[in-house]
């Protein structure tokens, strides 16, 4: 196969695009890269797809023409190395990180989700998965420790990360600023409090959710309105944590569609 110095030149950016000091990242995984298509075309930068998903996707590389945007088609093998992964599924696209946004976005918002420390990649993304399947926009997080969605968390989202927002907040400062427009806080424990089926969730509510092994911490079970829990038969200690996102989202949707 012939390869050109574009090509090589845009390969080459596409590997070492961690070390470069840019918002660009490359994200991979077929709804994934769809979602990002439909949502943020503009920050694509280039597209890379396997022969055996071009006539899927021939709208998308027909819309690269016409922009000028670079495409490529590379072998599994090139893929594996351009994604880090495995799990690609013949379409990667180099594009603008999506960035976090501010408190001031939340105003209309009802109902938000915060996470006490869960950073693991497949839980996120699983969560932003059920987040989207429930309807929830906002993911919000701790300023020192929140960043944008890595690519494997948004390939797992399948989509979702491309319909939520990550919000950065400072806990001890912004806390007032929820409960001041209305928030009830409502955090979640593997053992103690309400159980989520006798609760009813607030008009407007932060529902905050930890890491497994340490749960929420201290700082947010002392700060909120109710605490509650999954009920179940006690056999395993806990659910998985983004497993019980899915329980406590479910519950939020049932009621607030009743």
């Amino acid at each position: 196969m012939v390869i050109d110095r574009k090509y090589v030149l845009s390969y080459n950016r596409f590997l070492k695009i961690d070390s470069m000091k840019t918002k660009e990242v490359k994200y991979y995984g077929i709804h994934a890269c769809t979602a990002l298509f439909q949502k943020r075309k503009d920050d694509i930068i280039t597209i890379f797809i396997t022969q055996e998903n071009i006539r899927s996707f021939s709208p998308i590389l027909k819309w690269c023409a016409g922009k000028k945007k670079a495409y490529h088609i590379v072998t599994n093998e090139e893929m594996v190395k351009i994604t880090d992964s495995m799990h690609h599924e013949g379409l990667a696209i180099l594009a603008k990180e999506k960035p976090l946004l501010s408190l001031k976005e939340v105003d209309k918002a009802s109902f938000l989700l915060y996470l006490d420390g869960v950073e693991n990649p497949h839980n996120v993304g699983s969560i932003v998965r059920s987040m989207m399947h429930f309807g929830i926009p906002y993911l919000l997080g701790d300023t020192k420790t929140l960043k944008p969605l890595p690519p494997s968390a948004c390939r797992i989202a399948q989509g979702g990360a491309e319909y939520i927002s990550l919000i950065a907040i400072d806990p001890k400062k912004d806390i007032t600023t929820l409960q001041k427009k209305g928030f009830s806080l409502f955090a979640t424990s593997s053992h103690e409090g309400q159980s989520l089926y006798q609760t009813p969730f607030a008009k407007k509510t932060l529902l905050i959710l930890g890491a497994e092994g340490h749960g929420v911490s201290s700082y947010w079970l002392s700060s909120a309105d109710v605490t509650m829990r999954i009920p179940g038969t006690s056999v395993v200690e806990s659910l998985n944590v983004s497993v019980a996102a899915g329980v406590f989202l479910g519950e939020y949707w049932r009621q607030s569609h009743l």
